[in-house]
Protein backbone atom coordinates (compact mmCIF):
# COMPACT_ATOMS: atom_id res chain seq x y z
CA UNK A 1 0.00 0.00 0.00
CA UNK A 2 2.79 2.30 0.53
CA UNK A 3 3.92 2.15 -2.48
CA UNK A 4 0.90 3.45 -4.41
CA UNK A 5 1.83 6.79 -1.62
CA UNK A 6 5.19 6.61 -4.22
CA UNK A 7 3.64 6.05 -7.13
CA UNK A 8 1.34 9.24 -7.31
CA UNK A 9 4.39 11.49 -5.34
CA UNK A 10 6.53 10.32 -9.10
CA UNK A 11 3.64 11.53 -11.19
CA UNK A 12 3.32 14.89 -8.71
CA UNK A 13 7.02 15.56 -9.05
CA UNK A 14 6.89 14.83 -12.58
CA UNK A 15 3.74 17.82 -13.71
CA UNK A 16 5.42 20.10 -11.29
CA UNK A 17 8.57 19.65 -13.49
CA UNK A 18 6.04 19.59 -16.53
CA UNK A 19 4.66 22.88 -14.83
CA UNK A 20 8.00 24.71 -14.93
CA UNK A 21 8.95 23.50 -18.93
CA UNK A 22 5.54 24.99 -19.91
CA UNK A 23 6.23 28.50 -17.36
CA UNK A 24 9.61 28.85 -19.25
CA UNK A 25 8.15 28.46 -22.80
CA UNK A 26 5.24 31.19 -22.27
CA UNK A 27 7.93 33.63 -20.15
CA UNK A 28 9.89 33.29 -23.24
CA UNK A 29 7.09 33.71 -25.86
CA UNK A 30 8.94 37.08 -26.38
CA UNK A 31 12.06 36.01 -26.79
CA UNK A 32 13.87 36.37 -30.15
CA UNK A 33 14.62 33.30 -31.42
CA UNK A 34 13.74 31.36 -28.72
CA UNK A 35 12.71 27.68 -29.09
CA UNK A 36 9.88 25.96 -27.18
CA UNK A 37 11.16 22.59 -25.18
CA UNK A 38 8.77 19.89 -24.62
CA UNK A 39 8.57 17.10 -21.70
CA UNK A 40 9.58 13.77 -22.52
CA UNK A 41 7.66 11.21 -19.55
CA UNK A 42 9.45 8.04 -18.72
CA UNK A 43 7.61 5.29 -16.97
CA UNK A 44 9.07 3.22 -13.47
CA UNK A 45 8.70 0.21 -13.24
CA UNK A 46 8.61 -1.16 -9.54
CA UNK A 47 8.26 -4.95 -10.04
CA UNK A 48 8.16 -7.61 -12.95
CA UNK A 49 7.71 -10.77 -12.38
CA UNK A 50 7.68 -13.42 -14.99
CA UNK A 51 5.44 -17.21 -14.26
CA UNK A 52 4.07 -20.00 -16.17
CA UNK A 53 0.95 -22.24 -16.22
CA UNK A 54 0.63 -24.64 -18.73
CA UNK A 55 4.12 -24.02 -20.19
CA UNK A 56 2.81 -20.14 -21.39
CA UNK A 57 4.56 -17.42 -19.98
CA UNK A 58 2.12 -15.06 -17.09
CA UNK A 59 3.50 -11.45 -16.88
CA UNK A 60 3.18 -9.27 -13.79
CA UNK A 61 4.07 -6.14 -14.16
CA UNK A 62 3.70 -3.32 -11.91
CA UNK A 63 5.12 0.65 -12.42
CA UNK A 64 6.43 2.58 -10.33
CA UNK A 65 4.96 5.89 -11.51
CA UNK A 66 6.48 8.26 -14.20
CA UNK A 67 9.23 10.44 -14.33
CA UNK A 68 10.64 13.68 -17.11
CA UNK A 69 13.54 12.12 -18.42
CA UNK A 70 14.73 14.72 -21.16
CA UNK A 71 13.73 17.52 -22.81
CA UNK A 72 13.04 17.90 -26.40
CA UNK A 73 13.83 21.15 -28.47
CA UNK A 74 11.12 22.26 -30.94
CA UNK A 75 13.49 23.75 -33.41
CA UNK A 76 10.88 24.26 -35.82
CA UNK A 77 10.60 28.42 -37.44
CA UNK A 78 9.39 31.27 -35.42
CA UNK A 79 7.50 34.09 -37.17
CA UNK A 80 9.22 37.44 -38.70
CA UNK A 81 9.22 40.82 -36.81
CA UNK A 82 9.74 43.20 -38.95
CA UNK A 83 12.12 46.08 -37.46
CA UNK A 84 13.56 48.24 -40.17
CA UNK A 85 16.89 47.47 -38.93
CA UNK A 86 19.11 46.71 -41.10
CA UNK A 87 21.17 44.90 -38.56
CA UNK A 88 18.38 42.77 -36.96
CA UNK A 89 18.90 39.58 -38.97
CA UNK A 90 16.88 36.39 -39.35
CA UNK A 91 17.76 33.11 -40.61
CA UNK A 92 14.81 31.51 -43.27
CA UNK A 93 15.30 28.03 -42.79
CA UNK A 94 18.09 26.01 -40.66
CA UNK A 95 21.45 26.96 -39.43
CA UNK A 96 22.40 29.35 -36.85
CA UNK A 97 24.51 32.50 -36.12
CA UNK A 98 28.11 32.00 -35.14
CA UNK A 99 29.30 34.53 -31.83
CA UNK A 100 32.47 34.36 -30.19
CA UNK A 101 32.86 35.48 -26.65
CA UNK A 102 36.45 37.19 -25.79
CA UNK A 103 37.52 33.61 -24.61
CA UNK A 104 37.42 32.57 -27.75
CA UNK A 105 34.65 30.30 -27.34
CA UNK A 106 32.12 30.28 -29.85
CA UNK A 107 28.17 29.53 -29.00
CA UNK A 108 25.51 28.97 -32.04
CA UNK A 109 22.19 31.43 -31.69
CA UNK A 110 18.81 32.01 -34.07
CA UNK A 111 19.26 35.85 -32.26
CA UNK A 112 20.31 38.30 -35.07
CA UNK A 113 20.18 41.37 -33.38
CA UNK A 114 23.14 42.57 -33.97
CA UNK A 115 25.01 46.25 -34.14
CA UNK A 116 28.61 47.73 -34.94
CA UNK A 117 30.81 48.70 -32.07
CA UNK A 118 33.00 51.69 -31.63
CA UNK A 119 35.43 50.04 -33.37
CA UNK A 120 33.30 48.87 -36.56
CA UNK A 121 32.95 45.31 -34.99
CA UNK A 122 29.73 43.59 -35.71
CA UNK A 123 28.61 42.13 -32.12
CA UNK A 124 25.01 40.46 -30.52
CA UNK A 125 23.68 42.09 -27.62
CA UNK A 126 26.27 40.78 -25.36
CA UNK A 127 29.15 42.09 -26.91
CA UNK A 128 30.14 38.78 -29.06
CA UNK A 129 31.42 38.91 -32.50
CA UNK A 130 29.54 37.89 -35.19
CA UNK A 131 31.63 35.17 -37.14
CA UNK A 132 31.80 34.65 -41.00
CA UNK A 133 34.65 35.41 -43.68
CA UNK A 134 36.26 38.99 -44.64
CA UNK A 135 36.50 39.22 -48.84
CA UNK A 136 38.49 40.96 -50.78
CA UNK A 137 38.37 43.42 -53.30
CA UNK A 138 36.73 40.87 -55.52
CA UNK A 139 34.50 39.52 -53.25
CA UNK A 140 35.60 36.56 -52.65
CA UNK A 141 36.17 35.17 -49.21
CA UNK A 142 39.73 35.49 -48.24
CA UNK A 143 41.34 33.61 -45.21
CA UNK A 144 39.55 31.59 -42.05
CA UNK A 145 36.13 32.41 -40.53
CA UNK A 146 37.05 35.28 -38.33
CA UNK A 147 35.69 38.69 -36.40
CA UNK A 148 33.61 40.72 -39.18
CA UNK A 149 34.70 44.19 -38.64
CA UNK A 150 33.08 47.07 -40.91
CA UNK A 151 35.54 49.58 -42.12
CA UNK A 152 34.71 53.19 -40.83
CA UNK A 153 35.85 54.97 -44.00
CA UNK A 154 37.00 53.94 -46.82
CA UNK A 155 40.96 55.06 -47.94
CA UNK A 156 41.49 56.52 -51.53
CA UNK A 157 42.49 54.65 -54.12
CA UNK A 158 43.56 55.91 -57.52
CA UNK A 159 42.44 55.11 -60.87
CA UNK A 160 43.92 52.32 -62.75
CA UNK A 161 41.60 50.37 -64.51
CA UNK A 162 38.83 51.58 -66.73
CA UNK A 163 36.45 49.81 -69.00
CA UNK A 164 33.92 50.50 -71.18
CA UNK A 165 30.54 48.63 -70.57
CA UNK A 166 27.28 47.91 -72.07
CA UNK A 167 25.03 49.65 -73.58
CA UNK A 168 28.08 52.28 -75.21
CA UNK A 169 27.57 53.06 -78.27
CA UNK A 170 28.61 55.19 -80.91
CA UNK A 171 25.90 56.37 -83.71
CA UNK A 172 27.59 54.60 -86.46
CA UNK A 173 24.99 57.67 -88.80
CA UNK A 174 27.28 60.20 -88.01
CA UNK A 175 28.90 62.13 -90.46
CA UNK A 176 32.63 62.00 -91.14
CA UNK A 177 34.82 64.53 -90.07
CA UNK A 178 37.98 65.32 -91.79
CA UNK A 179 39.38 68.32 -89.62
CA UNK A 180 42.05 68.99 -87.09
CA UNK A 181 40.63 67.96 -83.53
CA UNK A 182 40.31 70.71 -81.42
CA UNK A 183 38.65 70.43 -78.22
CA UNK A 184 37.56 73.79 -78.49
CA UNK A 185 35.62 73.62 -81.55
CA UNK A 186 33.06 71.23 -81.43
CA UNK A 187 32.56 70.94 -85.12
CA UNK A 188 36.18 68.77 -84.82
CA UNK A 189 34.36 66.11 -82.91
CA UNK A 190 31.08 63.82 -83.02
CA UNK A 191 30.49 63.54 -79.48
CA UNK A 192 32.25 64.03 -76.23
CA UNK A 193 31.70 62.64 -72.69
CA UNK A 194 34.13 62.57 -69.33
CA UNK A 195 34.11 60.49 -66.21
CA UNK A 196 35.72 61.34 -62.76
CA UNK A 197 39.20 59.39 -61.73
CA UNK A 198 41.17 59.43 -58.83
CA UNK A 199 44.88 60.32 -57.96
CA UNK A 200 46.37 58.71 -54.66
CA UNK A 201 45.44 61.19 -52.47
CA UNK A 202 42.00 60.79 -53.86
CA UNK A 203 41.96 63.60 -55.39
CA UNK A 204 38.60 63.91 -58.46
CA UNK A 205 40.50 64.76 -61.80
CA UNK A 206 38.22 64.96 -65.15
CA UNK A 207 38.81 62.31 -67.91
CA UNK A 208 37.11 63.60 -71.07
CA UNK A 209 36.57 61.54 -74.21
CA UNK A 210 36.62 63.04 -77.35
CA UNK A 211 34.88 60.52 -80.31
CA UNK A 212 35.89 62.16 -83.83
CA UNK A 213 34.31 59.53 -86.83
CA UNK A 214 36.87 59.49 -89.88
CA UNK A 215 36.08 57.25 -92.26
CA UNK A 216 33.10 54.54 -91.93
CA UNK A 217 33.59 52.35 -89.20
CA UNK A 218 37.20 54.27 -87.73
CA UNK A 219 36.61 56.68 -84.57
CA UNK A 220 39.52 58.41 -83.32
CA UNK A 221 39.40 59.35 -79.71
CA UNK A 222 40.57 61.84 -78.18
CA UNK A 223 41.49 61.80 -74.08
CA UNK A 224 42.16 64.91 -72.08
CA UNK A 225 42.57 64.81 -68.38
CA UNK A 226 41.35 68.26 -66.49
CA UNK A 227 41.34 70.06 -70.10
CA UNK A 228 44.71 68.91 -70.92
CA UNK A 229 45.39 66.62 -74.10
CA UNK A 230 46.84 63.10 -72.61
CA UNK A 231 48.50 60.71 -74.82
CA UNK A 232 49.12 56.70 -75.16
CA UNK A 233 50.93 54.28 -74.92
CA UNK A 234 52.13 51.28 -76.77
CA UNK A 235 54.35 50.27 -73.27
CA UNK A 236 57.18 50.87 -75.16
CA UNK A 237 58.12 54.14 -74.59
CA UNK A 238 55.97 55.16 -77.63
CA UNK A 239 53.38 57.75 -76.89
CA UNK A 240 50.78 59.09 -79.62
CA UNK A 241 48.57 61.80 -79.86
CA UNK A 242 44.81 59.54 -80.14
CA UNK A 243 43.62 56.04 -80.64
CA UNK A 244 42.07 54.71 -83.58
CA UNK A 245 39.41 52.41 -83.08
CA UNK A 246 38.04 50.13 -86.13
CA UNK A 247 34.56 48.20 -85.80
CA UNK A 248 33.35 45.37 -88.25
CA UNK A 249 30.21 45.31 -90.06
CA UNK A 250 28.27 44.11 -86.67
CA UNK A 251 29.52 47.50 -84.53
CA UNK A 252 31.75 45.38 -82.62
CA UNK A 253 35.75 46.35 -82.20
CA UNK A 254 38.15 44.37 -84.18
CA UNK A 255 41.22 46.66 -84.13
CA UNK A 256 43.04 49.66 -82.36
CA UNK A 257 45.63 52.01 -83.48
CA UNK A 258 47.38 55.39 -84.07
CA UNK A 259 49.44 56.97 -86.47
CA UNK A 260 50.55 59.95 -84.87
CA UNK A 261 53.07 59.78 -82.41
CA UNK A 262 54.24 62.11 -79.83
CA UNK A 263 56.82 62.91 -77.28
CA UNK A 264 57.13 64.23 -73.87
CA UNK A 265 59.32 67.05 -73.51
CA UNK A 266 59.48 68.47 -69.83
CA UNK A 267 61.38 71.72 -68.54
CA UNK A 268 62.28 72.95 -71.90
CA UNK A 269 62.94 76.62 -71.31
CA UNK A 270 62.72 79.69 -73.79
CA UNK A 271 64.03 82.94 -73.85
CA UNK A 272 62.95 86.33 -75.44
CA UNK A 273 62.36 90.11 -74.87
CA UNK A 274 59.10 91.67 -74.02
CA UNK A 275 56.86 88.41 -73.81
CA UNK A 276 57.28 86.82 -77.24
CA UNK A 277 58.70 83.03 -77.46
CA UNK A 278 59.88 80.64 -80.10
CA UNK A 279 59.30 76.90 -78.90
CA UNK A 280 61.79 74.71 -80.90
CA UNK A 281 58.90 72.40 -82.06
CA UNK A 282 55.43 73.31 -82.84
CA UNK A 283 52.87 71.85 -80.08
CA UNK A 284 49.84 69.96 -80.64
CA UNK A 285 46.58 71.96 -79.69
CA UNK A 286 45.59 71.85 -76.30
CA UNK A 287 48.86 70.42 -74.97
CA UNK A 288 51.01 73.37 -74.15
CA UNK A 289 51.78 74.09 -70.26
CA UNK A 290 53.60 77.33 -69.08
CA UNK A 291 54.68 76.21 -65.11
CA UNK A 292 57.43 79.50 -64.53
CA UNK A 293 57.88 82.72 -65.97
CA UNK A 294 60.72 84.60 -65.32
CA UNK A 295 61.66 82.02 -62.76
CA UNK A 296 58.12 82.27 -60.58
CA UNK A 297 55.68 79.33 -60.70
CA UNK A 298 52.49 79.95 -62.82
CA UNK A 299 49.49 77.77 -64.07
CA UNK A 300 49.06 78.89 -67.81
CA UNK A 301 47.90 76.46 -70.40
CA UNK A 302 46.21 76.90 -74.11
CA UNK A 303 42.71 76.47 -74.34
CA UNK A 304 43.11 75.10 -78.15
CA UNK A 305 42.27 77.03 -81.24
CA UNK A 306 38.55 77.88 -81.20
CA UNK A 307 38.54 79.59 -84.54
CA UNK A 308 40.32 77.02 -87.16
CA UNK A 309 42.89 80.05 -87.73
CA UNK A 310 46.23 78.06 -86.11
CA UNK A 311 46.20 80.42 -83.11
CA UNK A 312 45.18 79.84 -79.43
CA UNK A 313 44.59 81.65 -76.52
CA UNK A 314 46.90 81.26 -73.73
CA UNK A 315 45.01 81.54 -70.25
CA UNK A 316 45.39 81.07 -66.28
CA UNK A 317 44.52 79.56 -63.54
CA UNK A 318 41.48 81.68 -63.36
CA UNK A 319 40.54 81.40 -67.04
CA UNK A 320 42.13 85.25 -67.68
CA UNK A 321 43.68 85.30 -71.36
CA UNK A 322 47.28 86.21 -71.05
CA UNK A 323 48.57 85.67 -74.40
CA UNK A 324 48.40 83.29 -77.19
CA UNK A 325 50.15 80.61 -79.46
CA UNK A 326 50.69 80.04 -83.07
CA UNK A 327 50.66 76.07 -83.27
CA UNK A 328 52.34 76.31 -86.66
CA UNK A 329 55.02 77.95 -85.85
CA UNK A 330 55.36 77.51 -81.87
CA UNK A 331 55.29 81.69 -81.55
CA UNK A 332 54.31 82.60 -78.03
CA UNK A 333 53.14 86.18 -77.25
CA UNK A 334 52.45 86.87 -73.30
CA UNK A 335 50.61 89.83 -72.69
CA UNK A 336 49.00 92.07 -69.59
CA UNK A 337 51.26 91.64 -66.33
CA UNK A 338 53.51 89.07 -68.37
CA UNK A 339 54.07 91.41 -71.63
CA UNK A 340 57.33 92.14 -70.73
CA UNK A 341 58.88 88.82 -69.61
CA UNK A 342 62.09 87.39 -70.68
CA UNK A 343 61.73 83.51 -69.63
CA UNK A 344 59.75 80.84 -69.94
CA UNK A 345 59.85 77.07 -69.15
CA UNK A 346 57.32 75.32 -70.96
CA UNK A 347 56.19 71.27 -70.93
CA UNK A 348 54.22 70.09 -74.00
CA UNK A 349 53.39 67.32 -75.76
CA UNK A 350 54.72 68.14 -80.04
CA UNK A 351 55.18 65.76 -83.28
CA UNK A 352 58.55 64.83 -84.03
CA UNK A 353 57.18 62.42 -86.12
CA UNK A 354 54.57 60.15 -87.84
CA UNK A 355 54.29 56.58 -86.91
CA UNK A 356 51.44 53.76 -87.24
CA UNK A 357 50.91 51.60 -83.59
CA UNK A 358 49.02 48.78 -83.20
CA UNK A 359 47.66 49.18 -79.78
CA UNK A 360 45.17 46.23 -77.69
CA UNK A 361 41.80 47.73 -77.80
CA UNK A 362 41.41 45.85 -74.23
CA UNK A 363 44.50 47.30 -72.59
CA UNK A 364 45.23 50.72 -73.83
CA UNK A 365 47.31 52.54 -71.67
CA UNK A 366 46.38 56.63 -71.10
CA UNK A 367 49.51 58.11 -69.44
CA UNK A 368 48.56 61.33 -67.58
CA UNK A 369 49.86 65.02 -68.18
CA UNK A 370 49.76 66.25 -64.91
CA UNK A 371 48.73 70.68 -66.09
CA UNK A 372 49.88 72.25 -62.34
CA UNK A 373 53.29 70.93 -63.07
CA UNK A 374 53.47 70.07 -66.88
CA UNK A 375 55.13 66.56 -65.96
CA UNK A 376 54.48 63.18 -66.77
CA UNK A 377 51.69 62.12 -63.89
CA UNK A 378 51.25 58.48 -61.60
CA UNK A 379 48.02 58.99 -63.92
CA UNK A 380 48.02 55.52 -65.97
CA UNK A 381 44.58 54.30 -66.66
CA UNK A 382 44.55 50.55 -68.52
CA UNK A 383 41.18 51.17 -70.55
CA UNK A 384 39.13 48.49 -72.32
CA UNK A 385 36.92 49.14 -75.13
CA UNK A 386 35.89 45.65 -75.82
CA UNK A 387 32.25 46.40 -75.32
CA UNK A 388 32.12 49.64 -77.49
CA UNK A 389 29.56 49.14 -80.15
CA UNK A 390 29.56 51.38 -83.28
CA UNK A 391 25.60 50.99 -84.07
CA UNK A 392 23.02 52.60 -85.74
CA UNK A 393 21.23 54.19 -82.43
CA UNK A 394 21.74 57.25 -79.78
CA UNK A 395 25.54 57.82 -78.52
CA UNK A 396 25.96 56.26 -75.03
CA UNK A 397 28.44 56.70 -72.96
CA UNK A 398 28.58 54.14 -69.82
CA UNK A 399 32.31 53.66 -68.79
CA UNK A 400 33.39 52.28 -65.18
CA UNK A 401 36.47 53.22 -63.35
CA UNK A 402 37.95 51.33 -60.06
CA UNK A 403 39.05 54.34 -58.27
CA UNK A 404 37.85 56.79 -55.64
CA UNK A 405 38.53 59.12 -52.64
CA UNK A 406 38.08 58.94 -49.42
CA UNK A 407 35.01 57.84 -47.80
CA UNK A 408 33.47 57.67 -44.57
CA UNK A 409 30.75 54.94 -43.53
CA UNK A 410 27.65 55.48 -44.04
CA UNK A 411 25.54 53.01 -44.06
CA UNK A 412 25.06 49.18 -43.88
CA UNK A 413 23.30 46.49 -45.50
CA UNK A 414 22.72 42.39 -45.42
CA UNK A 415 21.50 40.70 -48.40
CA UNK A 416 19.85 37.55 -48.54
CA UNK A 417 23.31 35.50 -49.18
CA UNK A 418 24.91 36.81 -46.10
CA UNK A 419 27.19 39.49 -47.28
CA UNK A 420 27.42 42.75 -45.36
CA UNK A 421 27.32 45.67 -47.63
CA UNK A 422 28.92 49.10 -46.70
CA UNK A 423 27.87 52.56 -48.14
CA UNK A 424 30.10 55.04 -47.99
CA UNK A 425 30.27 59.13 -48.92
CA UNK A 426 32.13 58.89 -51.48
CA UNK A 427 28.95 57.05 -53.42
CA UNK A 428 30.86 53.91 -53.30
CA UNK A 429 29.44 50.16 -52.20
CA UNK A 430 31.45 47.69 -50.63
CA UNK A 431 30.74 43.81 -49.97
CA UNK A 432 33.06 44.10 -46.65
CA UNK A 433 32.42 40.00 -45.51
CA UNK A 434 29.79 37.08 -45.25
CA UNK A 435 28.10 35.75 -42.68
CA UNK A 436 28.99 32.42 -41.74
CA UNK A 437 25.96 29.52 -40.69
CA UNK A 438 26.19 26.65 -38.61
CA UNK A 439 24.02 23.90 -38.72
CA UNK A 440 24.22 20.33 -36.86
CA UNK A 441 23.48 16.69 -37.73
CA UNK A 442 21.74 16.60 -34.50
CA UNK A 443 20.37 19.69 -33.10
CA UNK A 444 19.24 17.74 -30.15
CA UNK A 445 23.16 17.99 -29.25
CA UNK A 446 23.24 21.40 -28.53
CA UNK A 447 22.74 22.74 -24.85
CA UNK A 448 20.92 25.83 -23.88
CA UNK A 449 23.15 28.53 -21.62
CA UNK A 450 21.06 30.87 -21.89
CA UNK A 451 20.62 35.00 -23.27
CA UNK A 452 19.94 32.80 -26.66
CA UNK A 453 23.06 30.78 -27.05
CA UNK A 454 23.52 27.44 -27.82
CA UNK A 455 26.49 24.75 -27.44
CA UNK A 456 27.55 21.57 -28.20
CA UNK A 457 27.06 18.98 -25.28
CA UNK A 458 30.51 17.66 -27.24
CA UNK A 459 33.10 20.17 -27.35
CA UNK A 460 35.18 18.01 -30.01
CA UNK A 461 31.99 18.52 -31.99
CA UNK A 462 32.54 20.09 -35.31
CA UNK A 463 29.76 22.22 -37.07
CA UNK A 464 29.17 22.29 -40.88
CA UNK A 465 29.41 25.52 -41.49
CA UNK A 466 28.79 27.15 -44.85
CA UNK A 467 28.23 31.05 -46.01
CA UNK A 468 24.83 32.31 -45.50
CA UNK A 469 22.38 32.08 -48.81
CA UNK A 470 22.84 28.34 -48.92
CA UNK A 471 21.13 26.64 -46.84
CA UNK A 472 18.77 29.09 -45.49
CA UNK A 473 18.27 32.69 -46.87
CA UNK A 474 19.22 35.74 -44.43
CA UNK A 475 16.74 38.08 -44.02
CA UNK A 476 17.47 41.86 -42.60
CA UNK A 477 15.70 44.24 -41.39
CA UNK A 478 13.60 41.49 -39.63
CA UNK A 479 14.11 39.26 -36.28
CA UNK A 480 12.85 35.49 -35.70
CA UNK A 481 10.37 35.39 -32.78
CA UNK A 482 9.72 32.76 -30.31
CA UNK A 483 8.33 29.48 -31.68
CA UNK A 484 5.84 29.20 -28.66
CA UNK A 485 2.65 28.39 -29.31
CA UNK A 486 0.45 30.20 -26.38
CA UNK A 487 -2.80 28.15 -27.50
CA UNK A 488 -0.80 24.72 -27.35
CA UNK A 489 0.70 25.78 -24.01
CA UNK A 490 -2.62 26.75 -22.10
CA UNK A 491 -3.93 23.29 -23.40
CA UNK A 492 -0.59 21.88 -21.63
CA UNK A 493 -0.92 23.70 -18.28
CA UNK A 494 -4.89 22.70 -18.33
CA UNK A 495 -3.81 19.01 -18.57
CA UNK A 496 -0.16 19.49 -16.07
CA UNK A 497 -2.67 21.19 -13.38
CA UNK A 498 -5.48 18.40 -13.97
CA UNK A 499 -2.90 15.58 -13.60
CA UNK A 500 -1.23 16.94 -10.61
CA UNK A 501 -4.70 17.06 -8.87
CA UNK A 502 -5.74 13.38 -10.01
CA UNK A 503 -2.40 12.62 -8.78
CA UNK A 504 -2.56 14.49 -5.40
CA UNK A 505 -6.60 12.30 -5.10
CA UNK A 506 -4.13 9.28 -5.00
CA UNK A 507 -2.35 10.27 -2.74
CA UNK A 508 -5.63 11.26 -0.34
CA UNK A 509 -7.28 7.92 -1.16
CA UNK A 510 -4.53 6.27 -0.16
CA UNK A 511 -4.55 7.89 3.09
CA UNK A 512 -8.17 6.78 3.43
CA UNK A 513 -7.24 3.29 2.60
CA UNK A 514 -4.69 3.39 4.89
CA UNK A 515 -6.73 4.93 8.04
CA UNK A 516 -9.31 1.98 7.02
CA UNK A 517 -6.87 -0.44 8.16
CA UNK A 518 -5.98 1.23 10.73
CA UNK A 519 -9.16 0.68 11.74
CA UNK A 520 -9.56 -2.87 11.78
CA UNK A 521 -7.56 -3.14 15.09
CA UNK A 522 -10.24 -0.95 16.56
Amino acid sequence: MLQSFYTAFTGLTADKRWLSIISDNIANVNTVGFKAERAVFEDLLARSLTTFKNGAPVNTEIGGGVFVSATVKDFSQGTFMNTNNPLDLALDGEGFFMVRDNQGLTYYTRNGEFRLDANGDLINMLGMKVQGWMLDDNGNMAGAISNITVPMSMDPKVTKNISFEEPSNLDSRADVITAQFDPANSTTYNYVNSQTVYDSLGNPHTLTYYFQKIDTGTWRVYTLIDGTLTPVTDGNGNYYEYVTLKFDSNGNVVSAGSDTQVSLAQNEQDTGTNGAFTLANPPVIGSVHIKAIDGVTVNIHDEGDGDGDGIGNLVDENGNVVGTINYATGEIQLEGDYANSSSITVDYLYNPTAATATLDYKDITITGYDPNTGAQTPFTFAVNYEKLRQLASDFIFYAQQDGNSKGDLMAVAVSEDGVIKATYSNGKVKDIARLAIATFKDKEMLVRKGSWLYVPNVQTFTPVIMPGGVISKVRSGMLEMSNVDIANEFINLITAQRSYQANARVITTDDQILQETMNIKR
